[in-house]
Parts: C-alpha cells; sequence; structure tokens
C-alpha cells in the first residue's frame, strides 16, 4: 500500500507508514510503531551497505600483498633487448615476495641461485676459449652442453613452481578449477617464455584485484 503525502500545520511534509498507516515525519528511516523501512531510510540502507561494501573492498585492496606491475610493452623489451637475463632477474627480485604468500608451494631459493650462476656463466662461455686453459675441445662442448641442459631444467623447474605458487594463491578467491583454468592456463607459453609470461599473469592478477601494485 502506497504511503499518503501531507503536510503539518508546520509545513513539514509527512508521509503515511505503508504498513501501519502511522503518520510519520519527514526523514524518518523506520516507523517507530511497527518498524517498517520508510523509502526513505530504504534509500539510506542502500546508501550506508555500498559504502560499507566500498570500505571493505577498499580495507581488502589496502592488506593485499604487493606485486611488481610491468607494462606489457616495457616487459617485451626486456625480454628480448637482455637475451632472457631478464629472466634471472625476476626470479630473483620475485622469490621473496612469491614465497610470503603463505602457499604450500615455494620456490626453491636454491634453484634460483643455480640459475641465476650457471645462465650467466653460460652467457660468457662463448666469449672464452677453454682450450687455452689445457681443456680437450671436446670437454670445452661437454661443458657448454651441460650448463645449457642445467638452465633449460632449472628454468621450466622454476616457472612451474612460480605457477603453482600462483594459482595456489590464487584459489583462496575463487574455485582451484577456475584458478588453475585464469592463471597461467598456457603450459607451451610458460615453457616458452618463463619469467615473461609469469609476469604478465602477476599483471592480470593485479587488475583481478588479487594483488595490489607495488610502486
Amino acid at each position: 500500500m502506497a504511503g499518503v503525502l501531507f503536510y503539518s500545520q508546520e509545513g513539514r511534509m509527512n508521509v503515511n507508514c505503508k504498513s501501519c498507516g502511522a503518520p510519520l515525519d519527514e526523514g524518518t528511516e523506520k516507523c517507530p510503531y511497527c518498524g517498517t523501512l520508510t523509502d526513505y531510510g530504504k534509500e539510506k540502507f542502500r546508501e550506508r551497505e555500498s559504502k560499507k561494501h566500498e570500505d571493505e573492498r577498499r580495507q581488502k585492496l589496502d592488506n593485499l600483498p604487493a606485486m611488481k606491475y610491468v607494462a606489457p610493452g616495457l616487459l617485451a623489451v626486456l625480454y628480448v633487448v637482455t637475451g632472457g637475463i631478464y629472466s634471472v632477474y625476476w626470479y630473483a627480485m620475485r622469490l621473496k615476495p612469491l614465497n610470503s604468500l603463505g602457499t604450500k608451494a615455494k620456490v626453491p631459493a636454491w634453484l634460483v641461485g643455480i640459475f641465476a650462476l650457471v645462465y650467466v656463466g653460460l652467457c660468457l662461455l662463448p666469449q672464452y676459449d677453454l682450450t687455452e686453459y689445457g681443456l680437450d675441445a671436446e670437454i670445452a662442448d661437454n661443458i657448454y652442453n651441460y650448463a645449457l641442459g642445467i638452465v633449460i631444467v632449472a628454468s621450466g623447474w622454476l616457472a612451474f613452481m612460480a605457477r603453482r605458487v600462483l594459482q595456489e594463491y590464487a584459489a583462496r578467491f575463487m574455485d582451484r578449477t577456475q584458478a588453475v583454468s585464469i592463471i597461467a592456463p598456457s603450459s607451451v607459453l610458460l615453457g616458452l617464455f618463463g619469467a615473461g609470461y609469469l609476469q604478465s599473469q602477476v599483471n592480470r592478477m593485479i587488475k583481478m584485484n588479487l594483488f595490489s601494485p607495488k610502486i
């Protein structure tokens, strides 16, 4: 039943309660007789709820772990210009933030160290002729090949462990199956681009409000 508007002798706009018909003053949020919310009361309730949700959202964002956002264009340039050395930098700089997410899976710090040392060594090897140090040419080739193999295995291992950490963390906010299908779903791209692909997923998680952007 719709309320009936009328004006009191003092000129204030009044309305009847839609539930019990009692006269109510302008600005009354709830009928003092039956407790029914007025239209004004409903509007104020929606405003308070909206503000409450916004405050909760802001508090949630403030409490989210911070991760570095890298613009896609800059990410591509870094990956190409550095010849993949950006991967070493990425794992070294993201090791602590990833392992601080409280997930069961962890990125092995020792593996990051081995990956960094062997990768840098591999980049330097072509600049030196190991035969000058008394090594047989075949042995020198074997050293290079072993180092390359270690880098490939370590890079793949780190990439898949880091993906597991991100997916486990995302599963706190959504269904596990959904997290796996949304966060770094492509094993092919993960294997090919490693840290570059993982950073693109971190960017995505920041946009999804799963991380707060680190300045």
